[in-house]
């Protein structure tokens, strides 16, 4: 075979440059930690320490207690209703009672407490309930009329509502009494003036006592006192309060009524409101503690300052007769 030729030798490679080395870099400065806060310890509560229990004495066959039973869930505590055909469970005497008073016991719609009321707010109450008892009777008669209710009924209703209005209704306060001794008659006020006169046309009206006259002498002097005291109450700058106060005094200390002790608050406002008024309040009221109170030392005090606080001689006169018989001198 022919010799085989050898490949030429490749020439040698150049040496390679290196590359020139980088600076080396500073050393970068890392920020310190911050610091991360503590949180507080915390408090330990003090525990009391559980009642060491007992050792039960027991016999060696006996078996420990079983632990108590877990609360019954709300929707299984309730009582479920028996089963249709269940015999009804039956009840104790005791709430049997209870049942039939609460039942019994009529729901009251006032909701007013009277507790610490004084004179004047529970007069107003009373006459308050009388106003409201005697608008319920109406009221219902008028239910069976329109509703054509049975005779048995109708006759209920009108003999309560006659019961109603026989019941004597006493007034525990006037409007006198209520209304203090600092008013002053200052004005002329033309409705009071009206009110005045149609007041006293109910007072001196000529009727009879019922059944004689129908309606009698004392419902036109209710309605005579009516107007008197709307007077004061309605207005009470009037300079006919004074006049309306007496006049009151000698309803009250009359026959009808006979209240020599309202009548006497009444004269007293007349001449407190008033101190230089004409009328005779301060000789009708020594009268009253004379005759009808039997208070000698009051009369004869009143019967005093009648005769100093006086313009009418012959009232004062009187007043003189009165203080000799009474005292002697």
């Amino acid at each position: 075979m022919p010799p085989v030729q050898k490949a030429p030798e490749m020439p040698p490679m150049p040496p390679v440059e290196k590359a020139p080395e980088m600076p080396p870099m500073p050393p970068v400065e890392k920020p310190a930690p911050k610091a991360t806060p503590k949180a507080p310890a915390p408090v330990e509560t003090p525990v009391e320490a559980a009642p060491i229990a007992k050792p039960m004495k027991t016999s060696p066959t006996a078996e420990a207690p079983l632990p108590p039973l877990p609360p019954m869930p709300p929707d299984l505590a309730r009582e479920r209703p028996a089963p249709a055909g269940a015999p009804a469970k039956a009840a104790k005497p005791a709430d049997v009672q209870k049942e039939m008073a609460e039942a019994q016991v009529r729901p009251t719609p006032e909701d007013v407490d009277l507790t610490g009321m004084g004179e004047v707010g529970l007069a107003e109450e009373v006459a308050r309930a009388r106003k409201a008892y005697n608008r319920a009777l109406l009221a219902l008669k008028d239910y069976y009329l329109t509703r054509r209710a049975s005779a048995v009924k109708l006759e209920w209703i009108n003999s309560e509502i006659t019961a109603f209005d026989q019941v004597p209704k006493l007034q525990y306060l006037t409007v006198a009494e209520m209304a203090g001794p600092n008013l002053r008659p200052i004005r002329r006020i033309e409705a009071a003036d009206q009110l005045y006169e149609e007041a006293m046309q109910n007072k001196n009206y000529p009727a009879m006592p019922f059944p004689m006259s129908n309606p009698g002498k004392d419902a036109y002097l209710k309605k005579a006192l009516e107007k008197f005291q709307t007077i004061i109450e309605k207005y009470p700058e009037s300079d006919k309060i004074d006049d309306a106060a007496f006049r009151m005094g000698e309803i009250y200390s009359g026959w009808y009524f006979n209240d020599p002790a309202r009548a006497v608050e009444c004269y007293q406002r007349c001449w407190e409101w008033n101190p230089k008024t004409e009328l005779p309040a301060l000789f009708n009221t020594a009268k009253i503690y004379e005759e009808k109170l039997s208070n000698r030392s009051k009369a004869v005090e009143l019967y005093n300052r009648v005769l100093v606080e006086s313009s009418n001689e012959e009232l004062q006169k009187q007043a003189a007769d009165r203080i000799k018989a009474l005292t002697g001198k």
